[in-house]
């Protein structure tokens, strides 16, 4: 529920959404998770998914910020790094993804 006097435009800025990183215990995927329920950023196997809030989504914002298909590269993993840091303040260690999951020749 938006409380009263507030347009779903400054949400955000009112919620003061936090944020959360959470590593998998295999070190095959890391995931980003906002205050507001949204999962906005997962690094895998498969790429990289860098998206806005649910909140933000409502306010007419893209789902995707930055999205990747197919096996990631180590330029993948320090740019889903970099730009965890960037928009949400979060430091995602350099470690919380196995380097084996990588292509090698990306």
């Amino acid at each position: 529920m938006i409380p009263n006097g507030i347009s779903t435009l400054n949400l955000d800025m009112h919620l003061k959404l936090q944020y959360e990183l959470q590593l998998s215990a295999s070190r095959n995927a890391v995931w980003i998770h906002a205050s507001d329920g949204s999962t906005v950023g997962r690094f895998g196997r498969m790429g990289i998914d860098l998206h806005n809030t649910v909140t933000e989504q409502m306010a007419g914002a893209s789902e995707c910020r930055l999205c990747t298909h197919g096996q990631p590269s180590i330029e993948d993993w320090e740019l889903f790094r970099a730009k965890a840091l960037e928009w949400w303040g979060l430091s995602v260690p350099v470690d919380a993804f196995d380097k084996k999951f990588l292509n090698p020749s990306a």
